[in-house]
């Protein structure tokens, strides 16, 4: 395999690189416009400027904003403090859907919506080097099931009107976009400008999984002619599962090979032989350090690839 390539200490003892080495088929598929970015939660943060300096902050992965939302009810007095604890112990047993489900319900419609404006739309972020990396290369769409503006941003500062944003409730666009071979943006779980596309609770997601065919038929569309590539999830986060279930019939081992980065220490060999054989990814694995900055290094090296491969003709 790609990552499998070997560097060589002075004492002579081989290692594996920090890093893969960005695989030609993904760079092919680049240049071809046949690759669509998957931009899970790792890549869902914001660039904040305040009097200290410049840091990057997160905004919250599926998970961490369920506990700031039960600690926001537990605060205003929707929930008690004992409710607030069995609701955490369900999120440790990764019990996303029922305690959203819960926790809307305990909010409010309104509350519920004040919440969520309050996270995902902190006026003081602005895309970080990452996203604007990602425009730099050109990607058939993004696929992201993050509900922030990072990407619309980032698109808009290269002085262009942002790309068309679509959801579930999109479908006919969709397929449309798909078919003209337009690139697009697609928030697979919804886009905080329309909060009634959300995929956040129980209810949100048997409506996606059951109400929405026409959407179902264009992720399987996205996933049997495009290669993804994957960047910011983990074989365990809950969004990423969620739209591969969606997606599952389209993964007959027949398709184009799909590409997901992401930590050394997440996956074993039995890992990379599941992925590879059941969803047909190819996992390409890096030794993280704090803040994960090989997944930039990762990006650098895919975007001088297609440049240089675009150069060459």
């Amino acid at each position: 395999m790609v990552d499998t390539q070997r560097n060589l200490r002075l004492t002579g003892e081989q290692t594996l690189p920090r890093i893969p080495e960005v695989p030609d088929d993904l760079v092919n598929a680049v240049v071809h416009r046949r690759a669509v970015l998957f931009a899970g939660a790792g890549l869902s943060r914001g660039e904040a400027h305040t009097h200290a300096g410049t840091s990057e902050q997160y905004l919250p992965s599926w998970g961490n904003l369920l506990i700031v939302l039960v600690d926001r009810a537990c605060k205003k007095r929707y929930v008690s403090n004992a409710e607030a604890a069995k609701l955490k112990k369900a999120l440790v047993e990764r019990k996303y859907l029922f305690v959203a489900e819960v926790v809307r319900k305990k909010l409010g419609a309104q509350e519920y919506d004040d919440a969520l404006e309050d996270i995902f739309r902190n006026p003081h972020l602005r895309p970080t080097q990452r996203h604007v990396l990602i425009t730099q290369i050109p990607f058939a769409a993004v696929l992201t099931t993050n509900y922030d503006k990072m990407f619309e941003a980032a698109y808009g500062l290269k002085g262009q009107l942002p790309p068309p944003t679509y959801t579930f409730g999109d479908a006919p666009d969709l397929v449309s976009a798909i078919s003209q071979s337009r690139f697009f943006i697609l928030k697979a779980h919804g886009d905080i400008d329309r909060k009634n596309t959300l995929v956040l609770s129980e209810r949100d997601y048997r409506d996606l999984v059951y109400r929405q065919p026409g959407y179902r038929a264009a992720l399987n569309a996205i996933f049997i002619t495009k290669t993804v590539l994957f960047i910011g999830t983990s074989l365990t986060d809950p969004d990423m599962n969620l739209v591969l279930e969606s997606v599952s019939e389209s993964f007959s081992g027949k398709g184009p090979r799909h590409y997901a980065l992401l930590p050394r220490r997440e996956a074993g060999n039995s890992e990379l032989e599941h992925w590879r054989d059941f969803f047909g990814i190819q996992l390409l694995q890096y030794d993280a350090s704090k803040g994960h900055p090989e997944i930039q290094q990762f990006l650098e090296q895919l975007r001088k690839k297609v440049q240089a491969r675009i150069l060459k003709g």
